[in-house]
C-alpha cells in the first residue's frame, strides 16, 4: 500500500475514533439531562411535605422544566447553527449545573422552581445541541444507529430516574438528587469540552442574525400552550380555553414576523417539506399516546386491578425499559432496510400496541398490561429512530439545529398534550370524577375508550405516511 494510502487510513481511523469519543460525550450529556426530567416526581411528596404546599403547587417541580423545555428549545437550536453548536452545548451544561446547584440550596420553594425553570433552560442547548452534532458526525448510512442509540439513552435515563431518585431520597433526603445532578454536570462539562472537536462546527454567522423579537413571540406562544395544556396545577384564574386562544394568536403574530424578518427565527422554507411535516405530526401524536399510557396507566393499575403503589411503579417501568433495550436495534434496523419500511413497521406495530392496551389489561390484568407493552414500547422505538434519522438526514448542514429544535419541540408538545387531554378523555368517562371510588367496570370502559381513541389517532398517522411516502422518491 502506497504512504498516500496508509496515511488516509489513519486519517480516517483517527476521524472514526473521534466521533466514537464524541458521541460517548453525547451519550453522557443526554443522559444527564433525561434523568433530570424523572428523578424529581418521585421526590415530589417529600417536597410538598418539606416547603409545606400543596400537592397542585409542588407539582410545578416537574412542569416548570418542561415548560422552560417546550419554549426556548427551537430557539437554542437555531442560535447553535449561528455561533457553532459546540459552544452552545457547553453553554447549557453549564447553565444546567448552575441551576442544580440553585436546587440543592434552596432556601424556599419558589426558588427551587425558579431553579428548576433554569435548568431547563440549559436543558435545551443540551437536547438540541446533542441532536445536531450527532447527526453531523456520522455519514448518513450511519445516522440511524446514532439515532437510535440516542433514543435509548434517553429512555435509560427516564427509566433510571425515579429508582436513583428513590435511593437518594431514602438515604440522603431530596437534596442529594439535585446535588447528584451538579456533579454529573461538572463530569460533563469535562467530558464535552475535551471530547467533541470544535472545528467541524463552525459557522461564520453573528448573534446580530439572531431573531430575539420570533424567539420571544415563539416562547411565549409555547409558554401559553404549556399553561393551557397543564391549567389544572396552576394558579393562573384563567381557563384552559382562553390561554389555548392566546397561544393560537400569538403563534399567528410570530409566523407573520417570520415571513417579513431579514433573519428570520425558522426559515418557513423548513416546511415547505410536506412529508417532514407529515412525520413530525405523526411524532406529536406518537408521543402524546406514549405519555397517554403513563398517566392513564396508573389509575387503573392503582384503582381497576387494586395494585399496591409499589407494584404498580414497578409495572410503570416496564415501558422505559424496553425502550431503552429496543431503541439500538431500531436505529440499526433503519440503516439495515431504510427509513420508510421502519417507519411504517413501526406505526403498525403501535396501532397493534394501542389496541391491545385497550383491551388486554381489563381482560388479562397486569399479564395483558406488560403483554401489550411489549408490542407497543418497541413499536414506538421503531418509529423514533426511523423518524429522527429522516427528519435529521433531510435537513441541510445549516438547518441541523433547527431540525433538532423542532424535533424536540414537537416531542414536548406531544408529551403535554398526552398528559393533559388524555386523562381528560379518561376522567370525562367515569361517573364521578374521583377514580378512587369508581367501579372496576367503569374504569375499565374508559380505559378501553380511552386507548381506542389513541389508537384511532396512530392509526391516522399510518395511513397518512404511507399515502405521502408513495409520492416521495426520497423517503426510502
Amino acid at each position: 500500500m502506497s504512504e498516500n494510502g496508509v496515511n488516509s487510513n489513519e486519517h480516517s481511523n483517527e476521524r472514526e475514533g473521534s466521533s466514537k469519543a464524541a458521541l460517548s460525550s453525547l451519550i453522557s450529556t443526554m443522559l444527564m439531562s433525561t434523568l433530570a426530567v424523572s428523578i424529581t416526581n418521585i421526590a415530589l411528596p417529600a417536597l410538598a411535605s418539606s416547603f409545606d404546599t400543596t400537592i397542585s403547587a409542588v407539582s410545578w417541580v416537574v412542569i416548570a422544566y418542561l415548560v422552560s423545555v417546550t419554549t426556548f428549545i427551537v430557539g437554542a437550536g437555531v442560535l447553535g447553527d449561528i455561533l457553532g453548536k459546540k459552544p452552545l452545548l457547553l453553554l447549557g451544561v453549564g447553565i444546567f449545573s448552575f441551576a442544580s446547584l440553585m436546587c440543592a440550596l434552596s432556601l424556599n420553594f419558589w426558588m427551587l422552581v425558579t431553579a428548576r425553570f433554569i435548568q431547563g433552560l440549559g436543558a435545551t442547548f443540551i437536547l438540541s445541541q446533542t441532536l445536531a452534532i450527532a447527526s453531523a458526525s456520522f455519514p448518513k448510512s450511519k445516522t440511524g444507529t446514532v439515532m437510535g442509540l440516542l433514543s435509548s439513552t434517553a429512555a435509560i435515563g427516564t427509566a433510571l430516574g425515579p429508582v436513583v431518585g428513590g435511593f437518594l431520597l431514602d438515604a440522603f433526603g431530596w437534596h442529594s438528587i439535585f446535588w447528584v445532578l451538579f456533579t454529573l454536570g461538572g463530569i460533563n462539562l469535562a467530558l464535552s469540552s475535551t471530547l467533541i472537536p470544535i472545528e467541524r462546527f463552525k459557522y461564520t454567522g453573528t448573534v446580530k442574525q439572531y431573531d430575539v423579537i420570533g424567539t420571544l413571540l415563539l416562547g411565549l406562544s409555547c409558554l401559553l400552550y404549556a399553561l393551557s395544556m397543564t391549567v389544572h396545577a396552576t394558579i393562573a384564574p384563567l381557563s384552559s380555553a382562553v390561554l389555548f386562544i392566546s397561544a393560537i394568536l400569538v403563534f399567528m403574530v410570530f409566523l407573520i414576523s417570520q415571513r417579513k424578518g431579514q433573519f428570520p427565527l425558522i426559515n418557513l422554507a423548513f416546511f415547505h417539506h410536506t412529508l417532514r411535516n407529515v412525520t413530525l405530526a405523526s411524532n406529536f401524536l406518537v408521543d402524546a399516546v406514549a405519555m397517554s399510557t403513563l398517566v392513564v396507566g396508573p389509575y387503573y393499575l392503582t384503582y381497576g386491578l387494586g395494585l399496591s403503589v409499589t407494584k404498580a411503579g414497578m409495572l410503570m417501568a416496564v415501558g422505559p425499559v424496553l425502550a431503552a433495550c429496543s431503541g439500538y436495534p431500531s436505529g440499526k434496523l433503519v440503516d439495515v432496510i431504510g427509513v420508510k419500511r421502519v417507519m411504517l413497521l413501526g406505526l403498525s406495530q403501535m396501532f397493534i400496541g394501542v389496541i391491545c392496551f385497550a383491551f388486554l389489561p381489563v381482560r388479562w390484568g397486569e399479564y395483558g398490561y406488560i403483554a401489550a407493552l411489549f408490542i407497543l414500547a418497541p413499536g414506538r422505538q421503531l418509529f423514533l429512530a426511523s423518524n429522527h434519522t429522516f427528519v435529521m438526514s433531510s435537513a441541510t448542514k445549516r438547518e441541523k439545529g433547527l431540525a433538532a429544535g423542532v424535533l424536540n419541540l414537537v416531542k414536548n408538545l406531544g408529551l403535554m398534550t398526552g398528559a393533559s387531554m388524555m386523562v381528560g378523555v379518561f376522567a370525562s368517562q367515569l361517573k364521578n370524577a374521583n377514580a378512587a371510588i369508581a367501579t372496576q367496570q367503569e374504569l375499565g370502559a374508559a380505559f378501553t375508550s380511552t386507548f381506542l381513541l389513541a389508537g384511532v389517532a396512530i392509526g391516522a398517522s399510518l395511513l397518512s405516511i404511507y399515502l405521502f411516502s408513495n409520492k416521495a422518491s426520497e423517503f426510502h
